[in-house]
């Protein structure tokens, strides 16, 4: 009598489940932080925008703009350019008398603040915070301690 032995034993089959697991729990947080990161970079990038554009809005008005609305640049998908504050993504992004911020949302994880002028770190300058949770802290420790420029960071990434 001929026994057929094509397929799989029940060991081999839970061998091959365990490898993608392991596969998986390595790949996924590192998938998760480059999301992270891109989302990070195009905050940076629109806050840069924003912030380039309140500054001309500040030397030919000699006050600092706060809301979109006048500034020379157009934001597509911007919610709201009569108020302080617009969301765009995953980001608001806040005007202030000093400064222009984009915080991640829905709980404002992390900010970027654009500042005019700083008392400590100076003019133009980019500060990174982490306000709720350390979850997202390794974005602003890839900055180090001090303010540095958006293009510097975007290296250090």
């Amino acid at each position: 009598m001929k026994t057929n032995k094509s397929g799989f034993t029940l060991t081999e089959l839970l061998a091959v489940v365990l490898i993608i697991g392991i596969l998986t729990s390595i790949a996924l947080p590192q998938y998760n932080r480059s999301i992270a990161r891109a989302d990070a970079t195009t905050a940076l990038v629109t806050l840069r925008s924003i912030f380039d554009s309140a500054k001309r809005y500040k030397a030919a008005n000699s006050v600092p703009p706060m809301k979109l609305q006048g500034l020379d640049i157009s934001i597509f998908d911007a919610s709201s350019d009569t108020t302080q504050s617009f969301t765009l993504d995953k980001f608001v992004y806040i005007f202030s008398n000093s400064r222009v911020s984009a915080c991640r949302l829905p709980n404002k994880d992390y900010c970027f603040n654009f500042y005019y002028n700083h008392d400590t770190y100076g003019k133009d300058t980019l500060t990174c915070e982490v306000v709720n949770r350390a979850k997202y802290s390794w974005l602003c420790e890839n900055m180090g301690d001090t303010a540095i420029s958006d293009a510097e960071f975007l290296m250090r990434g």
